[in-house]
């Protein structure tokens, strides 16, 4: 327990009984923003308070999970505030499966707000929970599918160690993962712009080697099949995964295979002696024949 413990709890009693100025100026002078990282430890002793103080404090923590981003603006201080209370949310899910269908549906809509660090605590939130449910979540979260940011934060929890230590389901793992390639290739081009998107591109280049190394073949199965994806941005996502030397030293058959069938469906190169330049333009010409 950190030394801000009793402090804590007085603040969060205080919160529960209806005064919670306290608890946020409190929450907000340890967050250690704005700086590059938050006060994780300060979040966590919160969401342990909260469990402790459950049911009375889940008001408190959909509170702070609530605020929004001109309550508690991304980049200072007050941002720290809807982290805590994502946390706790999603240790009061792990705990206790009566509340954890509701508060699930909390955290898909804080999964795509745009702050990041709220997003980083909802993939902290699902690995939690997850460590509890196991192979159970993989059903939960397959609504999640459908969006980007969403889909990202379930890959992303996915490849956490916290989660994967509680799962056994390779099929359902795949499937999963298999959904979030298939979102990723049918976004219209104008979603290249979305920044959901790019964090669901970014996410299919990381998160596949981190649950390779968890299950093995059957994702390397479902790598070597979509290697005959023709998108680019997608074969560059799956080629991440040959660079990681961890996945090598372990499966290394398996990562050649999927370098072949990545090799043997690469467009071949344009042949330079069919290539004759850029044509004329004869546009001028037509239009002086028309005058």
């Amino acid at each position: 327990m950190t030394s801000t413990a009793d402090p804590l709890s007085r603040a969060l009693g205080e919160a529960v009984a209806g005064k919670r100025q306290p608890l946020y100026d409190l929450l907000c002078r340890g967050s250690r923003l704005p700086g590059i990282r938050i006060n994780s430890d300060l979040a966590d002793a919160f969401a342990q308070a909260c469990r402790s103080s459950a049911p009375r404090a889940d008001a408190v923590a959909l509170g702070l999970s609530h605020l929004s981003a001109d309550e508690a603006p991304g980049g200072t201080a007050f941002e720290f505030l809807p982290v805590c209370g994502v946390y706790a949310l999603g240790l009061r899910a792990a705990a206790d499966p009566a509340v954890r269908a509701p508060f699930l549906r909390e955290l898909h809509a804080r999964a795509d707000d745009l702050r990041f660090r709220v997003r980083d605590a909802v993939v902290e939130a699902l690995a939690r929970i997850g460590e509890a449910a196991g192979d159970a979540l993989l059903g939960d979260v397959a609504s999640w599918m459908d969006g980007y940011f969403h889909a990202a934060a379930v890959l992303r929890a996915l490849g956490h160690d916290t989660w994967q230590g509680s799962l056994h389901d390779a099929s359902a793992v795949v499937a999963r993962l298999d959904e979030a390639f298939l979102l990723a290739r049918e976004a219209p081009r104008a979603a290249a712009r979305w920044p959901g998107h790019k964090a669901l591109i970014e996410t299919l280049a990381d998160a596949p080697s981190r649950i390779a190394a968890r299950f093995g073949v059957p994702v390397f199965d479902m790598l070597v099949r979509w290697s005959a994806t023709t998108d680019p941005v997608l074969r560059e996502g799956i080629a991440a995964t040959l660079r990681s030397r961890k996945l090598a030293s372990r499966f290394g058959p398996e990562m050649a295979r999927l370098d072949a069938a990545l090799k043997a469906t690469t467009p071949a190169p344009r042949n330079p002696d069919h290539d004759f330049g850029p044509s004329r333009d004869r546009s001028k010409n037509r239009r002086k024949g028309r005058r």
